[in-house]
């Protein structure tokens, strides 16, 4: 997730109940220590894991690899997380998360040249390699592929730059971004859903509230400004493509890095955001599609190690033992985006999601020298462990040249 956005110190109401930390606590760094893993990414079936080896003397191109994990131990197969790699790519055209159809799993991505392909996992250290037959394009960027298990269908949402390929909309060059949606069964379907202007180096707010879809259902949800230059979040529903998106949030809060859910024990859905750049992230509920989401719960996590927290962002949702929770990041505030994910501390947080007495614990060890982002959930045998991507804060290296380390914590809440 790229984003840039200003700091402020609001919303850190503190409603949620912070809990011991796990029984199982446990903070590691895993893989290879000479390898640059970028970006994991967890299936959501199949137990597997994408990422990116980024190539640390640009930054920017690397190759992608799948790998398994051990449902019991958490480990990766192989050990180094080099499974299996079926193309190169770069940071903005990498597989973004998992697709899952009536066949299983899978992952899409682009190659530097802009040929997009689809994966099937068949193991650890196997797959099978499709390119879909849509135009090759470098402007393309941030791949979600659809999540309907049951379902033929196959989605992917996309970003695409108008002049300049790249990974962020603060790129200079562009003049437009155009948010579309591919039909992966007929690739000649290309629809576009939204054109946002370029207003350099500002982000455009398809870019502060990243596309994400409502996994297990065919919508998903975006960024777009209101009447009053604040980022809410719309909704659309890839079945219907040629009806207009509708916005979804209209609070007077900016919305950053939100995560729309739903929970199939109960049928609720939740939209999760950071707010304003804050400690503070808003949960949002709703019952049915088409409606607005309304503020459900609070999420400020009373952090001892940091001075001043900021950015509660990266919330991914997982099921354990019938609760939903969301794992997520915060870091010391260092003005925008950038400073603050990769020059400054963090910790990585675990909260119930409208549980009847909502709780928090800290999963993460805390390291001054270490920022954290990325945190990625994955439920084994009956355990849940959190992987995430730390690096050595270094302000004589390039935030994209350095090299970020894989770890893992437990997420098994008392």
């Amino acid at each position: 997730m790229i984003v840039v956005v200003v700091l402020c110190n609001a919303c850190k109401k503190q409603e949620d109940i912070v809990s011991p930390k796990p029984t199982e606590v446990t903070d590691v760094r895993i893989g290879d220590n000479s390898v640059n893993y970028v970006n994991p990414e967890i299936s959501p079936a199949g137990n597997y894991m994408i990422w990116l080896e980024v190539d640390m003397t640009n930054g920017v191109t690397g190759r992608v690899w799948h790998c398994g994990i051990d449902p019991s131990t958490g480990d990766l197969i192989p050990s180094d997380g080099k499974g299996f790699s079926p193309f190169s790519s770069n940071i903005y055209a990498r597989p973004a998360d998992w697709g899952w159809d009536n066949q299983g799993v899978y992952y899409v991505g682009a190659t530097n040249a802009g040929q997009i392909k689809m994966v099937r996992p068949t193991s650890p250290t196997t797959g099978i390699v499709t390119d879909i037959n849509a135009p090759i394009n470098n402007r393309r960027r941030v791949f979600y592929p659809s999540q309907l298990p049951n379902s033929t269908q196959k989605f992917l949402i996309y970003i695409e730059n108008d002049v300049v390929n790249g990974f962020s909309s603060s790129t200079p060059g562009n003049t437009k971004f155009q948010l579309r949606l591919l039909d992966l069964n007929n690739p000649a379907n290309d629809y576009l859903i939204e054109e946002q202007p370029a207003n350099y180096p500002q982000t455009a707010p398809m870019d502060v509230i990243v596309p994400r879809w409502m996994k297990g259902t065919s919508y998903l949800t975006y960024g777009y400004k209101d009447a009053n230059g604040k980022a809410q979040a719309k909704e659309f529903n890839a079945l219907t493509p040629t009806l207009l998106p509708i916005p979804v949030t209209n609070d007077i809060s900016n919305k950053v890095d939100g995560y729309p859910v739903l929970n199939p024990l109960t049928n609720n859905q939740y939209f999760m955001s950071g707010i304003n750049g804050s400690n503070t992230a808003h949960f949002y509920k709703r019952n049915a599609f088409g409606t607005f989401f309304v503020q459900s719960q609070t999420v400020t996590p009373a952090s001892v190690s940091l001075s001043n927290p900021a950015l509660n962002q990266s919330h991914e949702p997982f099921i354990l033992n019938n609760q939903l929770y969301s794992a997520f990041q915060i870091n010391n505030n260092g003005g925008n985006f950038f400073e603050t994910t990769f020059n400054q501390p963090g910790e990585i947080w675990l909260t119930t999601i409208d549980a009847s007495q909502n709780k928090m614990w800290l999963l993460s060890k805390f390291d001054n020298s270490l920022s954290v982002s990325e945190p990625e959930p994955y439920v084994g045998n009956g355990k849940a462990w959190v992987f995430y991507s730390a690096v050595k804060i270094d302000r004589n290296v390039p935030y994209l040249k350095r090299q970020f380390q894989l770890r893992r914590c437990s997420a098994n809440p008392n």
